[in-house]
């Protein structure tokens, strides 16, 4: 790895963040995000997307389970690191590239990380806030969206330690 970290882990860092930033929105503003709320002209697609996740939906706000806004307030640590991640891997001559990738390794890793907790707690909730859906709505609606956040930040894990375990390996000695 160069001292720019490849296109692909910057777009994802900026696009992602983004996305999620919207999504912890949805979740902390909540009931006035959701469907009938006077912030839900920001959040139209969670009308659909409210009803395949119950985490996202009614069911989840009116039994108080905290675990929607807990996970939305990691979203916020973690797309924040992501974002000085960029500012600081964006000026290499200022900032040891080194050292700024172990702070996008563990974005990387918080979000990998969670994001199994994510399907776990589904997993063994019983399938508690996805099993209604038909198949197809599971997979192309729910696996599959949520599926990009395991494996690209597990993908921008393994590049970045990579990197930093190659920095750890002492210089070879040549006789």
């Amino acid at each position: 790895m160069t001292d720019t970290p490849p296109t692909w882990i910057r777009l994802w860092f900026l696009i992602s963040s983004l996305v999620v930033y919207w999504d912890a929105g949805f979740c902390l503003l909540r009931p006035h995000s959701m469907e009938g709320g006077s912030l839900n002209f920001l959040w139209r697609p969670y009308n659909l997307y409210s009803k395949i996740d119950h985490f996202y939906g009614i069911q989840a706000l009116e039994a108080n389970d905290g675990f929607t806004g807990a996970q939305a307030f990691l979203n916020v640590v973690e797309s924040t690191m992501n974002l000085v991640y960029l500012y600081l891997a964006m000026h290499p001559t200022k900032y040891n590239i080194h050292k700024v990738n172990l702070l996008g390794f563990a974005a990387a890793l918080l979000t990998l990380n969670k994001t199994v907790l994510y399907w776990l707690n589904e997993i063994f909730s019983g399938m508690g806030h996805t099993g209604h859906n038909s198949l197809f709505d599971f997979i192309f609606l729910w696996v599959i969206p949520n599926g990009l956040w395991i494996i690209v930040p597990g993908w921008i894990a393994v590049t970045l330690g990579q990197s930093i375990s190659r920095q750890l390996e002492p210089p070879i000695k040549s006789d």
